[in-house]
């Protein structure tokens, strides 16, 4: 699980059995409160929460779309080998 930053004591990673899906990346602060966000067509939709609150998840989508270029960039760079 290749972690592509931190930020306010988030980590923000990519999952490699996720590389069959489209770009993504999963945020979580000490595995207590987990999300997914999809990155599709500059777009940043959320595709799952367990534990954030609204107010979170809108700082974390802010965090996600000022990163967009580098998540997509790592996201193709790591999921070379494993995508379909």
């Amino acid at each position: 699980m290749p972690t592509v930053f931190y930020k306010f004591g988030l980590r923000y990673y990519f999952v490699s059995y996720d590389c069959s899906e489209p770009c993504q990346i999963h945020v979580s602060d000490d595995a207590r409160k987990i999300c997914k966000f999809w990155l599709r067509n500059q777009e940043v939709v959320m595709a799952d929460n367990n534990g954030f609150r609204k107010i979170e998840l809108s700082k974390i989508k802010k965090e996600i779309e000022e990163h967009y270029k580098l998540i997509n960039t790592k996201f193709n760079e790591h999921c070379k080998g494993f995508q379909k």
